[in-house]
């Protein structure tokens, strides 16, 4: 990973100085169109792949990264870093379970696995694969309406025949260890996965088969289980069913003093799996001490897409590190509709996971909304902990830093299930 670097440098000297003198200029009606990019710089030469490949050029909203990426069912348009990163994983381990078949041993596993009845191929996850192309994200949008209410989205409850046929043969467990074992996540929202999943852990039904057998037929480093979840959430995620996974994510939720109706919305959002919703409810819980968690569950329900929704499970992510590794923070306070953290020191904490950070208007309308919004609360915070995980252009990092805010940018997502 990059190591997280300050802004200092960057703007250091006469730039600066012109700068600092004062706010009006970060206010003033200069703004700039995020640059393109190449993927092959973005991506340190890692741009194609086995089963993909991203296309030039990378654009941007000043927020995230717009990707288009190519594979076999298509152009995908993937808005952000973390989103592209998954789904470029899930695209590897879609590959390495595929090369099972290979294997004359596991070939017969499968052939007996089709003989019951159990449809391990059905799949009711949907994953749109389309060539629209759009210059905003999720989050752009977010940031464009933070005032504004957004609606729910609401998903049906139960299980199909073949769902219950396959929690009693044990291949939904034996589905989720499988995707665990592996890093990835059992709920995955990537159909090709999802089939891939449910077909190789049909040959769990079949014989003697057990998951260790199957990744041991796996080609060596093509799949590294780097355990990426500790052990307990691994346990969580392989023994608890559906239903036992929401209500424990809900009890996780009240112990995070979350509110029942929030609690209602986060359960009926369809953009968050359920292995997500379960990592935001024990991140919440993991900082008894910060107040008003409640308003970050709250804009974590907001979310209306699916880029949007990754970007707020990135978020908890790192405000749960930042208030472990870096601060220990105090209370999460609304300013200018967006939830803030306020560290124990009197600091807030602008901890956000963002690709490329650009002066476009609603960047520049945002920032500054926030820093006029900070300077009026009731007590305001002496300083502002500005910290991404992606890198800024050189006018919104002087713009920024015209507010006095210290800025860090590259700061790694800790490793994990998110990434």
């Amino acid at each position: 990973m990059r190591q997280s670097f300050k802004f200092s440098a960057l703007i250091a000297g006469s730039a600066l100085a012109a700068v600092l003198a004062g706010p009006a200029l970060a206010l003033s009606e200069q703004y700039e169109t995020p640059p393109e990019q190449d993927p092959a710089a973005v991506l340190d030469g890692k741009q194609l792949g086995p089963g993909y490949a991203v296309l030039a050029p990378v654009r941007s909203d000043g927020f995230l990264r717009i990707y288009q990426v190519q594979t076999d069912l298509g152009v995908e348009q993937i808005e952000g870093d973390g989103l592209l990163k998954l789904r470029l994983f899930e695209i590897k381990v879609q590959i390495a379970l595929e090369s099972l078949k290979n294997d004359a041993s596991f070939v017969d596993g499968l052939k007996q696995a089709a003989m019951k009845p159990v449809e391990f191929v059905e799949s009711t996850v949907k994953d749109p694969v389309g060539t629209a192309k759009s210059t905003v994200s999720g989050v752009g949008r977010m940031f464009g309406r933070l005032t504004k209410g957004v609606g729910e989205a609401v998903t049906g409850k139960g299980g199909s025949a073949a769902d219950i046929a396959k929690s009693i043969t044990g291949q939904a467990r034996a589905r989720r260890e499988l995707a665990v074992e592996l890093g990835a996540d059992p709920y995955t929202f990537y159909k090709p996965l999802s089939e891939k999943l449910d077909e190789t852990a049909s040959v769990t039904t079949a014989g003697n088969w057990t998951v260790s057998a199957i990744t041991s037929l796996l080609p060596g480093g093509l799949i590294v289980n780097t355990a990426r979840t500790a052990d307990n959430f691994r346990t969580l995620l392989v023994d608890s069913t559906p239903s036992e996974l929401a209500d424990r994510t809900a009890a996780a939720f009240h112990k995070a003093g979350v509110s029942e109706k929030t609690i209602e919305r986060l359960a009926a959002n369809a953009f968050y799996t359920a292995s997500e919703k379960a990592v935001i409810a024990y991140q919440l819980q993991a900082m008894p001490g910060v107040n008003g968690l409640d308003l970050i569950a709250a804009k974590v329900a907001d979310a209306d897409s699916r880029d949007l929704a990754y970007f707020q499970l990135r978020r908890v992510v790192l405000l749960e590190t930042y208030n472990r590794e870096v601060s220990s923070l105090g209370d999460i306070k609304m300013v200018g509709g967006m939830p803030v953290a306020l560290r124990r020191d009197g600091i807030a904490a602008l901890v956000l996971p963002l690709d490329m950070v650009s002066w476009t208007q609603t960047v520049a309308q945002t920032f500054s909304g926030l820093h006029e919004g900070l300077g009026g609360l009731p007590f305001p915070p002496t300083g502002v902990d500005f910290l991404i995980t992606g890198d800024l252009t050189r006018m919104a990092a002087e713009r920024l830093a015209s507010f006095g805010w210290e800025i860090t940018g590259n700061y790694p997502m800790p490793k994990g299930p998110v990434h």
